[in-house]
């Protein structure tokens, strides 16, 4: 008989070693959810941070380079030589429509317009009375309301187009 003795870890040695293995992968892979979860919160945060970003830089874009702003029945109109922009409010989005067609998903609430510090609520006969200069409405964004305020600086040659009567 050969008394040669084999090295090799005993079965106590080898169940400890896959215990404490056990344990560190379970704790590895806690800390990736945790990461992974806080990781997508962000994202998804910051996606929805990114289209008031948007919204707000177009709106403050168009009403910079429109000529004239009027009032409709879904919203305004913003007119300017080379293009028109509609914007539709309704209670959960706001629909661009330009070149191309936006729509931002975003909840609003008080929608109101005035020229020259007058509410224009209703909708008149011809185009030049429901010329609006301010429109300012409450936006709603993760449950916390966000006032927006935009208004529109007319020239005086603009002005006086609405009125010819002005240069007297």
């Amino acid at each position: 008989m050969n008394k040669h003795r084999v090295k090799a870890f005993t079965i106590m040695e080898v169940t400890i070693t896959m215990l404490i293995a056990g344990l560190l992968i379970g704790i590895a892979y806690t800390s990736y959810s945790i990461v992974l979860k806080s990781y997508h919160s962000f994202t998804t945060k910051n996606e929805d941070v990114a289209v008031l970003v948007t919204l707000d830089h177009l709106l403050t874009r168009d009403f910079e380079q429109a000529q004239t702003v009027i009032k409709n029945e879904k919203g305004i109109v913003l007119t300017s030589d080379d293009k028109i922009v509609n914007y539709e409010f309704t209670t959960n989005f706001i629909i661009r429509d330009a070149a191309r067609i936006d729509t931002f998903k975003v909840q609003t609430q008080s929608v109101n317009t005035t020229f020259e510090n007058t509410p224009v609520n209703e909708i008149q006969e011809t185009e030049e009375n429901n010329r609006i200069d301010d429109i300012s409405f409450m936006l709603i964004f993760q449950t916390e309301k966000f006032p927006c305020h935009y208004h529109k600086l007319y020239s005086s040659v603009n002005l006086i187009q609405r009125n010819p009567n002005a240069i007297n």
